[in-house]
């Protein structure tokens, strides 16, 4: 399979995952487990969400729409900055309504809104659209790679927090992308981590995303069932919205469902709290890891249907730019 469609499987897969995560958004694990057991299909979320009422079926949310966006305006733009971002985030952000649909998280509707003027938000939002980061970048050029993923941290998201949790995940999709081992994908998240968290500004308390995915993967070798993996990610490392939760929690789901793309996004949907990105960044990484991936044919056909989604477009943008056809940063 060529470049760009593992890309565009992946761009599928974080769709997807996004749009099976919606309905049960914030919702508890135990609230999950109960009512609706292991989601294996798309739910409607007028019927079951508490905060996504006004979508459809199907309905993506900023993941997805982020994500593409980005691709969009990086490939034009021809490199990665904190001025390209930022300004793509206002212009999607007023073109959908975005604030009213409920989609922004706390940081994103803190900057986008003027309520301050440098992010230091420590939520998932920076590590939410790394994808398309990560992917814009030239194959194997590592400091590029670094910069770029530190640039797009700076509108929103300039914490230690965020910037590890970003930087940790941008390697995993880069080396993953690359078509490293298992092993090599995780070696690289936690030296991203570890970059990340020098390249923060040094002055926010928090948990480390790199000691959370270490001990979240040697925890998880010893339990047998999947919902034992479950209930530990839930219970110990935690599903918020927080950057140190999201990147260990959708890591920690790869790390045991590994090339079983479906898997990683039932288990997302499922496991409480973040549950869209989490569903979208587990997916996306399995994919990756993959290169392909094993969804429904008539769950991706849908989600795509509904949100009139065109991604062997972006997918193409992102093979250019990948394999250095054009130069990504300036």
């Amino acid at each position: 399979m060529n470049v760009a469609k593992i890309f565009e499987k992946t761009l599928e897969a974080f769709a997807v995952g996004d749009a099976m995560g919606m309905p049960t958004e914030f919702m508890t694990r135990e609230t999950i487990r109960k009512n609706y057991g292991l989601i294996d299909k798309l739910l409607d979320p007028t019927c079951i969400s508490s905060i996504h009422k006004n979508l459809k079926k199907g309905q993506v949310t900023d993941d997805t729409e982020q994500v593409l966006e980005l691709i969009e305006a990086y490939y034009n733009a021809r490199k990665i900055d904190k001025d390209i971002t930022l300004n793509t985030l206002r212009s999607w952000c007023e073109e959908t309504n975005a604030a009213a649909k409920g989609f922004l998280g706390p940081s994103t509707l803190r900057v986008l809104s003027g309520k301050s003027g440098e992010g230091q938000g420590t939520t998932c939002g920076a590590a939410m659209r790394i994808l398309a980061v990560s992917l814009s970048v030239k194959k194997g050029d590592i400091e590029t790679l670094q910069k770029a993923i530190w640039e797009s941290c700076l509108c929103t998201h300039y914490s230690d927090i965020a910037v590890e949790a970003a930087m940790a995940l941008g390697f995993g999709y880069h080396y993953a992308a690359l078509g490293a081992t298992y092993d090599e994908i995780i070696n690289h998240i936690l030296q991203g981590a570890f970059q990340g968290r020098k390249m923060g500004p040094g002055n926010f308390v928090g948990a480390y995303t790199g000691r959370r995915i270490g001990f979240a993967i040697d925890t998880i070798k010893n339990m047998s069932s999947m919902n034992e993996v479950m209930d530990f990610i839930y219970e110990a490392i935690g599903t918020t919205m927080e950057a140190n939760e999201v990147v260990p929690a959708s890591v920690a789901i790869f790390s045991y469902a590994k090339e079983d793309v479906w898997l990683s996004i039932k288990m997302g949907a499922s496991i409480g709290g973040d549950t869209d990105t989490i569903a979208a960044i587990a997916g996306a990484l399995s994919t990756l890891y993959a290169k392909n991936h094993n969804i429904p044919n008539d769950i991706v056909h849908e989600v795509l249907r509904i949100n009139k989604l065109d991604l062997c477009k972006y997918a193409q943008m992102l093979e250019i730019m990948f394999l250095g056809d054009i130069s990504c940063l300036q």
